[in-house]
């Protein structure tokens, strides 16, 4: 009997996206995507921490971790469906 080989294959990491995907995917506009990271509500990751006019990136699995956080909603408002 022949040992069998198993290729491991490590998960593709996950893109960052702009402000543009961030905002279609909490469905709001991109100006208050960038207002929530400038005042720190949501995560995000600037291209270059050091400029004075940030270029931000975000992952999806990060914003929607905030979304399930989020106690603070309009009134009728559910949670989003967890994904597995």
């Amino acid at each position: 009997m022949s040992p069998q080989l198993i290729s491991i294959v490590p998960p593709a990491p996950e893109p960052f996206v702009d402000p543009d995907t961030a905002a279609n995917y909490l469905r709001t506009t991109r100006r208050h995507v960038l207002e929530m990271v400038r005042e720190g509500l949501i995560p995000g990751h600037p291209l270059d921490p050091q400029a004075q006019k940030k270029d931000w990136r975000f992952l999806l699995s990060e914003l929607h971790a905030y979304m399930l956080s989020c106690n603070q909603r309009p009134p009728g408002a559910r949670k989003p469906p967890r994904r597995v």
